[in-house]
């Protein structure tokens, strides 16, 4: 059995990450150039911004032995008198659950106070909770309310936050081109998901014309930061030459960096290189190590591909147990080549008991997704009549949407149903036209239907040369009827060495009690996987 080819290709198109910033800012130090034993003396008199800098002390440890419940006593103490730092810094102790026990609505309460006094860390944070049900229900409206306020104060989480909400049409009218001046004023003060972000507007053309030197900018300030969406993003950029020019290597080098930092889309990549030898030697051990991560992570693509390793003994021992396990995932998930190989697994009976309704059930999904081998997969069950009766008709649609993605078994099919008349008028010269489509390809069935036509001349003018060219394509790749053919003719006196355009007379029928030769009759050679 033949499961789908390798084409791990990064089909996957590059997005912007989910609303999921850095943790909330943590609160900024106290003053240390007092002496710790007058901090302390003034925090005992109640002086609040000295309780909040001894506070400070024990959360991070200086001068003093780290003690969040210490810190938790002084924030609350600054807190109650209204210490906008100790505010923030005792929600933070909160919502961290840091010397305390972790209580998402206190942290909130104590956010709101710092952020209605004005303290602009508060607001990005009251915001990012509103907009993440973080302790209170989703409100985006109250999120972008507060981004404002905090970015207003160029506050970078702020300001990229907003942009997202822009971008994405969340609480406000999606607009890409405020949502790009807000990335902006985010990424020139140095987030590098910021730069991320607005390297990927400039490479979609969202909000801005499209500009992939600039998108290439952006990304390798994000990269350079160590940026796992920056790293992924570069590496996308050199696997397809987009901005740069194309190189394996580089691309390699940059989804190792974001890879190692747990990102999926570049451990996908990774196996994908080494799958194939990109930029570095070809190494299935270690891309079946890659695309595992990215699959444990729920990447369908990924589950597919440690299939497939499995399936084909890849990097692995064959198993196809294993292998149907992760084909399961795959589809679970309505991965078209997922799908796909779990059918072909039906199919033949390979780690679960053979079943051609369950291998139709998933042909259909995979073919209605677009996957051009279940779509020739799905034609051929209609054609030859597999658990049920013929449909040609059904054969030649499925056959061509096969065809339009460049699948040579699917042009080779739909030409011989048009050679044939089945399920379609009889059509010399689109049988001839898809024949030629597939020859072009390698496909040595069509390189031989192609030569019958020119031999007879049935859709092509006769050429006794490009029959003779045809068939040597299909018998240099073993087609016992090209070769037979091929002696024919020789033994006839149509020596296929001879130039192109010498044309001999068609051998009578002989008396021989054996089949017709390869070209008189057209026979179709397809086998039920492409």
């Amino acid at each position: 059995m033949k499961i789908g080819r390798l084409a791990f290709g990064l089909a996957i198109a590059l997005s912007l990450a989910p609303l999921a910033h850095a943790e909330d800012p943590a609160p900024t130090p106290g003053d240390t150039s007092i002496s710790l034993k007058y901090w302390v003396q003034f925090a005992k008199d109640g002086n609040a911004a000295a309780q909040y800098g001894l506070g400070y002390r024990y959360a991070k440890g200086q001068g003093v032995e780290h003690d969040d419940a210490q810190a938790v006593q002084w924030y609350r103490k600054a807190a109650a008198q209204g210490n906008v730092q100790a505010e923030y810094a005792l929600a933070y102790m909160y919502s961290n659950g840091l010397g305390v026990d972790k209580d998402l609505k206190q942290a909130n309460a104590w956010y709101r106070k710092a952020a209605e006094q004005g303290y602009a860390a508060a607001q990005y944070a009251i915001g990012y909770s509103y907009a993440n049900g973080r302790g209170t229900d989703v409100d985006n409206e109250q999120a972008v309310g507060w981004y404002q306020k905090s970015a207003a104060q160029d506050q970078a989480q702020a300001q990229y936050a907003l942009g997202y909400m822009y971008g994405h049409g969340l609480g406000v009218r999606e607009d890409d081109a405020i949502a790009l001046g807000w990335y902006r004023k985010a990424a020139d003060q140095g987030r590098a998901d910021a730069q991320y972000a607005l390297g990927y507007m400039y490479e979609k053309g969202l909000g801005t014309a499209a500009d992939q030197s600039l998108a290439i900018d952006w990304y390798q300030k994000s990269a350079d930061q160590g940026d796992p969406q920056g790293e992924y993003a570069l590496g996308y950029a050199y696997t397809n030459g987009r901005g740069v020019d194309q190189d394996d290597a580089q691309a390699y080098s940059w989804y190792k960096k974001s890879a190692e930092q747990g990102r999926a889309d570049a451990q996908y990549g990774l196996g994908y290189s080494f799958a194939n030898g990109l930029g570095v030697p070809k190494d299935y051990k270690l891309a079946l190590q890659w695309y595992r991560k990215a699959a444990d992570q729920g990447r369908a693509d990924a589950q597919y591909a440690v299939g497939y390793l499995y399936a084909n003994g890849k990097g692995v021992a064959v198993n196809d147990d294993v292998a149907v396990e992760w084909y399961r995932k795959a589809a679970a998930q309505g991965d078209a080549q997922g799908e796909y190989a779990l059918a072909t697994m039906y199919t033949d009976g390979r780690g679960l008991p053979k079943d051609d309704a369950k291998a139709l059930e998933l042909y259909r999904k995979s073919a209605e997704q677009g996957h051009p081998d279940a779509q020739y997969a799905l034609g051929y069950i209609y054609d030859k009549g597999q658990g049920m009766a013929p449909d040609k008709g059904k054969a030649a649609i499925w056959y061509r949407k096969a065809a339009d993605q460049g699948s040579a078994g699917g042009q080779y099919a739909l030409g011989y149903l048009y050679y044939s008349g089945s399920g379609v008028p009889k059509d010399y010269a689109q049988a001839a036209n898809f024949f030629r489509r597939a020859a072009e390809q390698g496909d040595a069935r069509a390189q031989y239907g192609l030569g019958s036509m020119y031999y007879s001349g049935d859709g092509v003018p006769k050429d006794i040369g490009q029959a003779t060219k045809w068939f040597h394509k299909a018998a240099d790749q073993g087609l016992p009827e090209a070769q037979h053919s091929l002696s024919y003719m020789a033994a006839n006196g149509e020596n296929p060495l001879k130039s192109a355009g010498l044309e001999g007379n068609k051998p009578t029928k002989t008396t021989s009690q054996s089949d017709p030769p390869g070209w008189i009759i057209l026979q179709i050679l397809a086998t039920l996987l492409p």
